[in-house]
């Protein structure tokens, strides 16, 4: 059986499990380096430690463009040549996809898009990625399509900007909650807090008037929602309430959860193989 090694590289932490279809093993984490040339080695230490692979497969933000990493926003690795380093170092293939589209195939293949021929999926973290599969498959464009997270919206503020979980701290702050983290501001809204509340409609709001442009450009079965700040219940009823407000045509997309968490860039970049 081929071994199969995945690697997902955010901006907090880099992963690291072998895969075998929708089951991880041998599961790692270690934060990942504020430096590009410490991230590399640290992707090297971690490759090594897994001894005997067959084929290295990579989710990372951004993505790749003329053999190098680019719009990488969340941690320092624009122009790294990934790929080759890799091949160069382990003498194995190396596949490698941008994370949120890696996320978008571990739903088509094993999770909540199985079976759906048109969906469209955000992972809402610190910034918001993207995904989309039409007709059955995973539509990249050039290489960088669903950059959602730069759209423009709301008097031409970027997306993520106003609508991630760095967002919310940021709304916050502005509505007078000085100094308070993401993780006390929900603890507020489930103690009942008014303002917290208050800052998850706004971000839901804002949440769903991207929604609606994406849905009257992709015509969805579903929008799959995933990422560390989609747990965040409070963002949900003002997001469906934009949707269905803004979305005009029938039927109209049903948001779901996504079914993998954590491991879904894991399992997405082991299906790499399938596309390459």
């Amino acid at each position: 059986m081929m071994r199969i090694l995945s690697l997902d590289i955010g901006g907090t932490n880099i992963r690291g499990a072998v895969v075998n279809g929708a089951k991880v093993s041998g599961y790692l984490k270690t934060p990942t380096p504020k430096k590009q040339k410490e991230t590399i080695a640290k992707i090297y230490e971690i490759v090594a430690s897994y001894g005997k692979f067959d084929v290295l497969c990579v989710s990372t933000a951004g993505f790749e463009r003329n053999g190098k990493i680019v719009n990488s926003l969340n941690n320092d690795m624009d122009g790294t040549p990934l790929s080759k380093l890799l091949r160069q170092k382990f003498k194995k293939k190396v596949f490698l996809g941008n994370d949120a589209n890696c996320a978008t195939l571990a739903e088509l293949h094993y999770g909540v898009g199985r079976g759906k021929r048109n969906f469209v999926l955000l992972t809402l973290g610190s910034g918001i990625g993207g995904g989309a599969v039409l007709d059955g498959k995973l539509y990249l464009g050039n290489g960088g399509a669903l950059e959602v997270g730069s759209m423009r919206i709301q008097d031409e503020e970027i997306y993520e900007h106003l609508a991630s979980g760095k967002a919310s701290v940021r709304i916050a702050h502005e509505m007078g909650m000085k100094g308070i983290t993401s993780l006390e501001l929900e603890h507020r809204a489930d103690k009942g807090d008014k303002k917290a509340k208050e800052v998850y409609d706004k971000i839901g709001r804002y949440l769903g008037i991207g929604m609606a442009n994406l849905a009257y450009l992709f015509d969805p079965e579903v929008i799959i929602i995933g990422g560390g700040f989609s747990r965040v219940k409070y963002i949900y009823p003002a997001m469906e309430k934009t949707l269905k407000e803004l979305y005009y045509l029938e039927p109209k997309p049903k948001i779901v959860k996504a079914k993998f968490g954590d491991d879904a860039g894991l399992i997405g970049a082991a299906l790499l193989m399938k596309i390459k």
